[in-house]
């Protein structure tokens, strides 16, 4: 296995130990455009859950503090979860998939 394919692995393999951080200083300091073009695949995967949550305390800080209404603050709440949970196992399913196709040669 060569040291492209390790660091694109790790790459991906990130997603579960330190994500954003790993892939964008692979994405920095690596010289491969292999290594390069996986890194910049992770980091942007792994800024639509870091997004999305932020989001998601917005607006759930936003309207429960503006309105007091527990109702609809409980609906908005159940709701996102359940995004962020869908996205999520979306998510490590696709990296999980990525990691096998880069280990074996498919990508």
């Amino acid at each position: 296995m060569t040291s492209d394919k390790v660091w694109a692995i790790l790459s991906y393999a990130s997603h579960f130990f330190l994500p954003v951080v790993f892939p964008a200083l692979v994405w920095i300091f690596v010289k491969s455009e292999y290594v390069k073009k996986h890194a910049k695949t992770v980091l942007f995967v792994d800024l639509v859950p870091t997004a999305l949550n932020i989001l998601f305390l917005i607006v759930v800080g936003l309207y429960g503090f503006s309105t007091g209404d527990s109702s609809g603050t409980t609906f908005i709440v159940l709701f996102m979860l359940f995004v962020i949970v869908v996205l999520n196992v979306v998510i490590f399913i696709w990296i999980i998939v990525r990691i096998v196709k880069v280990s074996v040669n498919k990508i």
